[in-house]
Formats: C-alpha cells, sequence, structure tokens
C-alpha cells in the first residue's frame, strides 16, 4: 500500500491499534536480515491472538493478499478457545513467546494479563534467533539447523522448502481478528561491529 490503511488500524495516543475487524497485516516497506527489534504489546480481550512475523514473503499463490513467515506468537495464553478446549498445552508451540509451530518458549517466561503491556525483543544475528518475552529470553534457535528442519517437517509449512531460509525479508504485524496495540517499535540493523 501507498498509504496508511483506512480500516482495522489506527493510532491512539502513540499506540498503534489493529481493531480485529480482519481487515490485513501491517508489513514493511523495507527487509531485514541481521537485526534487533523491540517492542510493546497489548491484547484486549480474552483468547486475544496476534504476533509480530519477520522474514516475510508475499505469496502470490493465494487469493487475496497473504504473507508466510517465522512467527513470534503474540497470544493471551490462559484464555484462549485453543487451551480451554485442550488443543493446545500450556508453554507448546503455539503460545504467547513461541516460535510458532516450531519452538515452545520457556517455561519461566511471564505473561501480563489482557490490558497490560508486555515487552518483547526479537533478535536476528545470522541464522541465530531469540525470542524475549517481558526480560527473559524465551526461544533460542537456529534457522536451518537440524531441530529447525524436523519441526518444520511436521508443521504446516513442511510443503514450503524456502520458509524461514530467506536471507532477508519483510517484518509483519498480524491481523488475527483480535484486538491488539503495539507501541515503542523500535528496530536496530546489526553489522558486524554492532552485534552483541
Amino acid at each position: 500500500m501507498d498509504d496508511f490503511p483506512e480500516t482495522g488500524w489506527d493510532i491512539e495516543n502513540g499506540e498503534l491499534r489493529n481493531d480485529g475487524s480482519g481487515a490485513g497485516g501491517l508489513i514493511t516497506r523495507e527487509q531485514y536480515a541481521n537485526f534487533i527489534m523491540e517492542w510493546e504489546w497489548r491484547l484486549f480481550d480474552e483468547g486475544g491472538n496476534s504476533g509480530v512475523k519477520y522474514f516475510v514473503k508475499e505469496q502470490p499463490d493465494r487469493e487475496g493478499k497473504y504473507a508466510y513467515g517465522l512467527e513470534y506468537q503474540m497470544l493471551d495464553d490462559d484464555g484462549h478457545t485453543w487451551m480451554k478446549e485442550g488443543k493446545m498445552k500450556p508453554n507448546d508451540y503455539h503460545t504467547a513467546g513461541a516460535l510458532y509451530e516450531f519452538f515452545p518458549p520457556s517455561a519461566e517466561k511471564k505473561l501480563n494479563a489482557p490490558g497490560q503491556f508486555n515487552t518483547s525483543k526479537l533478535v536476528v544475528d545470522g541464522d541465530h534467533v531469540e525470542h524475549w518475552l517481558n526480560g527473559i529470553k524465551v526461544v533460542d534457535y537456529e534457522r536451518g539447523g537440524e531441530n529447525f528442519q524436523a519441526m518444520k517437517a511436521k508443521s504446516k509449512f513442511r510443503d514450503r522448502p524456502e520458509f524461514g531460509l530467506h536471507k532477508e525479508g519483510h517484518i509483519l504485524l498480524q491481523d488475527h481478528s483480535s484486538r491488539v496495540g503495539f507501541r515503542n517499535i523500535r528496530i536496530k540493523i546489526l553489522d558486524g561491529e554492532d552485534q552483541e
């Protein structure tokens, strides 16, 4: 898009909000390879669901606009329908902080209730990736590594051999038909001198 969406997203008091109407995610124009991204987020409703996708590539083989990418999961774990119905277990790879469909978050994670802000950080240094939630590293993995490939083979992305392995990609704030707010979004590009 050339302009800010007319529906679905709004800015209120410095907070980028999605109203849950299914209008679609927001995607960066730029693509990123090695970076640190930090942001604050909150879900407004019980069972809310959203995420930040990275190494995103837009896919022309689907009707409408659709983008595949690795996903830092943002979820109201306890209030989500899947948890209540037993389709999801506490701290599995669908819960907050997880690499969705791949790696579960650490059991040490601390998640704030809907309406309260959480802080997240994503570190991508070559193939090494870390997910942080409220000051705790909850996921640590290697893109394309043996464990990554084994999990991909069992995931819904198994028929896409390039999934998660691009050298660079867009970043997307997900619209998952839940009300969600983002603020203080920062991205630092890493080069040889900046890497931590």
